[in-house]
Parts: C-alpha cells; structure tokens; sequence
C-alpha cells in the first residue's frame, strides 16, 4: 500500500511540472520605478573615493522583465557602479523577478584637479525598448592639500612594536582657511620650526593620523581672534558625510590627536577638535608655558579629551565633552583652569571612569611581569569657576601616592560627587575646596547636541569667583560675565 502510494505522488509531481508554465520574460511594455530620481552623495575631497550609496530599481509587474542596457552616461565618469552584485558601469540584459527589484551601488572619486569646490554629475542610463530613464547622480567636491607620509619611526620591539608613519612640515609657514588640509600619518612641526594655523580653517585626519608639535617646535592656533565670531578653526576626521558629523573615535593615531611633545609649546585659541580617540596630549613639560588653551571644545574623543603627562597647562572657557573613558586625566605636572567645563554624557558604552583624574604615580607592568610604580608630583592644578559633571555618580577622582607632592585646589566650582564619602575617598571640608556646589543641577540647553550652555533652571548661575571673572571677562561665545551679578560657572554666561 505505501509503495503504491509512493508512485502516485511522483506521478503527480512530474504531471505538474509538466503541467507549469515558463515564466515570461518581456523587454518591451514595462516601466521601472526608482527609489530616487536623483541620487546625492555627500561632499568628497578630490581624490578620495566616497562612501558607497544606493538606488534600488523596482519592476511593479507580474512578469519578470528585462532591461536591455543599464550604464553611465559620461564614459569618462567619476562614478563607479555596482549593478545588481556586478561591478560595471556598463551592463546589458538586466533581469527583474516579478515584483521584485534590484540595487544598484554608487561610488565616486572627483578629479584631484577641482577648484575650490565643484559639482561632480552624471546620469544612471536605463535602456528602455520604448526610450530611456535617467537619474541624477550629483556630489560635491572640494580640492584639499594633502600631507602623506613620507618617513616613519619604529617604536619599540616584538610584539611591541609601532610603527608612526609621519611628513615634515615646511618650516615657519601659515594654514590660511581657503582650503583644507587633509593629514595621513602625523603631519611634524620640526624642532625649531613655528606652524601658524588661521581662523576659519579646516584640519582634516585621516584614521590613525593626527598632528606632531616635536621639542622646540611651536604651534599656533588663531591667535589673537576674539571668542564667539564665527572663525574657529576645526580638526576632525576626513570623512565629510553627515553620518560621520559626531562619531567618536575617526582619528588619532599612537601618540594622540593634536601630541604636543617634550619641549614643545603650544598657543590655542578657537579650536573645534573633535571626534579622535584621544583628542589632546601634552607630555613632559620643560616650560611653564607649554599650553595655552583658550575659547576652544575637545568633543567626541573614544577614549580622553586631554591627557596630560607631567604637563604644564593654562586653559580658560574650555569645554571638554562626550569622551569614553577621562576627559582630563592628569600625571604629575601643573594645571590652571579657570571658566571650564568638563562634561561627560556619553552613551556609546559604559564608562566606568570618571571625567577629571588627578595623579601622581602610575603603576605598569615590566617586560618580567613585575609591577612598577613611576611618581611625578602634582605640583599645582588648580580649577576655577569650573564645572566637573557627568552621568556617572563619581565624575572627579584622586589617584594619589604619598610619597610625591599632591597640590590641588578647588575655588567655586560644580562637582559631581558620590554621595558616599567612604567611596568619593575625600571630604569637600578639606580646604583645598573653597566654596563647592555638590550634585546641584547644571541644566544644560542640549548635552545630546554638544550644547552645555546654561538653562533657564541652572544652578550654576551667579556661582562664581568674582577674581576668575574679572581675570576672564567674556565666556566661550564672547559674551560679557558682568552681565547679570557674579559670573556664571562653567565656559558659558548665561545671558537671559
């Protein structure tokens, strides 16, 4: 009985596919539909390949079709294409199943001849028995001056081993902001040697590159321009779609963003840098004056803002924001901020660190596996009308040895502390805390938009320091801190 059973299915399996039709495939009397009929892609560097974008073609028929000819229209095109999983820019014979569709992907790469900026276009061609289709394709592309590498240094050994790719910048010269520059490797200020960035330019890394301040050598970023008129210079990554606005982490090789070295120095003013893996490291001061940092932002850093190793630092309306581990991390050295701000919203992953850590030794392990300690004294690091805040319970720590000097004060500041002094591991009643507000209520504008100007129900309001104040007249944005009473904690004077 099964076996009989058996042959009738199989009889009637071959009945039914002999029985089914071949499914039509027409060229003529059909229409596409497109995602788009102009597809943008966002501004390029000339040069540079973009992202990849995408156009999805519909058939809306119950008949599978066929499209005689998909191309580009300029055979010199700077557009590439990938139709339906082939890499061509010319395909014949193109079949959709029936209410189905395919992708087609876009990239370009604009001639490195561009001037200034200009439209890159062309046109998606879709053969058609009846005629033919067309869809835009359009980018924007802008001429940049590129610094590739041209040595590298080797540092350590085995499994240690770095290898630093670096160019040597023309001595004493100036960035103007009529085109960017775009940096792969580190881009050197040489010994000796003076960089002058100008207001309104743009500094563009590429992954793993950043810029190299060598001993004696100094930088200069906008000096003498006044906060809050619209000329900040800006470092970031070198990818110019808008996905890529605020996403941490793009650049930044070994040794940091911006390293300002051993000996170097560094005058800083109106800087947007954003959005490297450390943004900021300055090591081994020889000079009181190594750093000065003024109405500027280090935004977006994966791992830390500024790192500071024995440095000597003076920043004023500075705003440190969204890191994934420290915003400022000190060892050893002397620091003087007045009118900063050190917030730490970020939500990428979890962070466990606080925002501003203060040290004076750091521990390691040796090639034989033993723990060695290193101490370098906090001489001086004091903070000033200043704004140490975050979504962490504990946004300021200590990391102290007592064997080296641990100098540090605190005069009208907003801290965010845990409320367990057994696990915050200080008390505010020791005097080196003048006037201390504790876990009060900031009220930023839109920490999510990196905006930590001062709402309607702050409480940092009138908070401040009337020396810092007078020593600092305008905030961040140029606004006078006479406005209304004391001055306001934090880079930002509220105005209304």
């Amino acid at each position: 009985m099964l076996k009989k059973l058996f042959i009738l299915l199989v009889l009637a399996l071959i009945g039914f596919s002999s029985c089914r039709k071949e499914d039509n495939i027409i060229s003529s009397n059909f229409s596409l539909r497109y995602s788009s009929d102009t597809v943008f892609l966002d501004t390029v560097f000339a040069g540079i390949g973009s992202s990849t974008y995408e156009l999805k073609v519909y058939n809306d028929s119950r008949e599978s079709i066929n499209i005689p000819n998909i191309r580009l229209k300029n055979q010199a095109s700077p557009f590439r294409l990938n139709i339906n999983g082939s890499a061509s820019t010319n395909l014949s014979n193109v079949e959709i199943l029936p209410e189905d569709s395919i992708y087609i992907f876009i990239e370009v790469t604009a001639a490195i001849n561009t001037v200034n900026e200009m439209v890159v276009s062309d046109q998606i061609v879709f053969e058609l028995a009846e005629g033919s289709d067309e869809v835009e394709l359009v980018s924007l592309a802008k001429e940049a001056i590129f610094h590739f590498p041209t040595n590298f240094i080797v540092i350590g050994s085995g499994n240690n081993r770095s290898i630093i790719p670096y160019s040597i910048i023309d001595c004493n010269t100036i960035w103007d902001n009529t085109i960017p520059h775009v940096v792969y490797g580190y881009a050197v200020v040489d010994s000796g040697c003076t960089l002058e960035i100008a207001p309104g330019a743009d500094v563009h890394f590429h992954e793993n590159s950043g810029l190299w301040v060598f001993a004696s050598g100094e930088l200069k970023i906008a000096p003498n321009t006044l906060p809050g008129q619209g000329d900040s210079v800006t470092f970031s990554g070198d990818r110019l779609e808008p996905f890529y606005e605020e996403v941490p982490g793009q650049w930044g090789g070994l040794l940091g963003g911006l390293y300002i070295g051993q000996g170097a120095k560094a005058q800083i003013n109106n800087l947007v840098l954003k959005n490297a893996v450390n943004g900021l490291r300055c090591d081994s001061a020889l000079f009181p004056d190594q750093l000065l940092i003024t109405n500027s932002y280090i935004l977006n850093s994966s791992r830390t803002g500024l790192y500071a190793g024995y440095s000597n630092i003076k920043a004023e309306n500075l705003v440190i924001a969204n890191q994934g581990l420290y915003g400022f991390y000190a060892f050893g050295g002397n620091y003087d901020f007045k009118h900063c701000s050190f917030v730490n919203y970020w939500n990428l992953s979890t962070r466990q660190e606080s925002t501003v850590v203060l040290s004076n030794f750091l521990e390691f392990q040796d090639a034989t596996g033993q723990v060695q300690r290193i101490t370098r004294s906090l001489e001086s690091a004091y903070f000033g009308n200043c704004i140490i805040d975050g979504v962490n319970q504990q946004e300021l720590q200590f990391v102290k040895d007592d064997n080296a000097i641990f100098n540090f004060q605190f005069n009208h500041a907003q801290l965010k502390l845990s409320s367990d002094i057994e696990d915050r591991g200080f008390s505010i009643s020791d005097p080196s805390f003048i006037n201390v507000l504790v876990n009060n209520n900031a009220d930023y504008v839109n920490p999510a938009k990196n905006n930590y100007q001062l709402d309607s129900l702050s409480q940092m309001v009138d908070q401040g320091n009337t020396n810092d104040g007078f020593v600092i007249p305008t905030d961040i944005l140029g606004f006078s801190r006479n406005f209304n009473g004391l001055p306001d904690l934090g880079a930002f004077e509220r105005q209304y």
